[in-house]
């Protein structure tokens, strides 16, 4: 299987905007939307938003698993 992200991003504890959607797959507006509700945290340094890399995974494992039918 082919890692197509950088090991810069994934070895880094705080990412940008751009690098959470990338590690997570998440698109732009989703990723903002979960961050407006407050199930991803996001913290502001100077005019940049930053995801701590721990909580982004955190907080996708806390989110319900798609169900099929049985």
């Amino acid at each position: 299987m082919v890692n197509l992200v950088p090991r810069e991003i994934a070895d880094s504890i705080a990412l940008s905007i751009r690098e959470a959607c990338q590690l997570s797959s998440l698109g732009r507006t989703k990723l903002y939307e979960l961050m407006s509700s407050n199930v991803i945290p996001a913290y502001k340094v100077g005019r940049r938003r930053l995801v701590l890399r721990d909580e982004l995974q955190q907080a996708l494992k806390s989110l319900p698993r798609a169900g099929g039918r049985s």
